[in-house]
């Protein structure tokens, strides 16, 4: 299997770590996302999903532990769920991992609706603060 290079993109203020590696099976999006150009920092994403996501043959597990979204990165987490949904359906093993703060109701919601509209299999995980 050719290696695949991951995606590491370090939080900001405004913007989520993303780590997307697949060598450690590692896929995670977490922290804030209100970024000032949400397709500047949400493109590589979708490219990195496009360019490699076919190619990982063992079951992938993506995480989302974003504790705040502004619409817009909703919607762009909406497109990289539906992307994912495309592989899924091709047969790809994926599931995706929800957390949210058991006091957060928006992003709990948020979840929620992915669940409903997703074709792909979607856990909501409640964390106290605490827990981490």
């Amino acid at each position: 299997m050719s290696t695949i290079t991951p995606l590491i993109i370090e939080k900001t203020t405004k913007t989520p770590q993303i780590i997307f590696d697949p060598s450690n099976n590692l896929y995670e999006i977490s922290g804030r996302s209100l970024p000032e150009n949400v397709v500047k920092t949400y493109e590589p994403v979708l490219r990195w999903i496009d360019q490699n996501l076919g190619k990982i043959q063992e079951g992938v597990v993506f995480t989302f532990r974003v504790d705040y979204l502004n619409s817009a990165s909703a919607k762009m987490i909406s497109l990289i769920l539906t992307k994912l949904e495309e592989y899924y359906k091709s047969g790809i093993s994926i599931e995706v991992k929800w957390y949210y703060n058991f006091d957060d109701d928006d992003i709990q919601s948020e979840g929620e609706i992915y669940a409903k509209l997703k074709k792909i299999p979607i856990t909501l995980i409640g964390i106290d603060d605490n827990d981490e």
